[in-house]
């Protein structure tokens, strides 16, 4: 007999939809959410919605932004390197390390037939577009170390066919299937100074 109500049950249910969250990880939170005072409740809510209403991807990077472009972009518009990552919390460690002073790129995913991710689903012409218009000397693909990773690079090099651009990825001290949001910034430093060519 289920002793939940409904509208726990619904609540439980957005919490597992979430990344990384299994069902036990989801009650457990929504019960916290109960014990908690409203106003702390409809806080939490409004910083939901104001983050879906403002935060946008960056025309340049795609780097999630609250501002016209994001805080990279306007910093360094000159950066003749552009560092390629799969979703925008990639970027954080390479900024909290302070290992790369370039400018990057999110493809918004690796290429992944199973789950129904193809090259039209990312970013790729874009980025082809913007190497060839500001001149980029150096590409550094750090998109981990999956194989959906590496036919994603694979695809990459072969758009960029012809194009005088210097091609490097991360070492491999980054762990298999590791995403680099969890990466330590040790392995992070030594994954990023052991890059190699393509």
């Amino acid at each position: 007999m289920n002793i939940e109500p409904q509208s726990l049950e619904a609540l439980i249910g957005e919490f597992s939809s979430l990344p990384g969250i299994g069902h036990k990880t989801a009650r457990r939170l929504a019960y916290h959410v109960l014990t908690k005072k409203r106003s702390d409740v409809e806080r939490f809510a409004e910083n939901l919605v104001n983050a879906v209403d403002r935060v946008h991807p960056c025309p340049r990077c795609y780097c999630f932004t609250d501002e016209d472009l994001c805080p990279v972009c306007k910093s360094r518009p000159d950066a003749k390197s552009i560092c390629v990552v799969e979703k925008s919390s990639d970027i954080v460690p390479f900024e909290r390390s302070g290992i790369y002073k370039g400018s990057y790129f999110v493809l918004g995913g690796v290429i992944s037939p199973l789950d129904g991710i193809g090259p039209e689903h990312l970013h790729l012409p874009e980025l082809v577009k913007r190497i060839k218009e500001e001149s980029i000397e150096e590409l550094i693909l750090a998109l981990g170390s999956s194989p959906e990773a590496d036919s994603t690079a694979l695809m990459l090099d072969r758009m960029l066919a012809g194009v005088n651009v210097k091609r490097t990825r991360l070492a491999r001290g980054i762990p298999m299937g590791s995403d680099l949001e969890f990466v330590d910034e040790v392995t992070m430093l030594r994954a990023f100074e052991g890059r190699v060519c393509l």
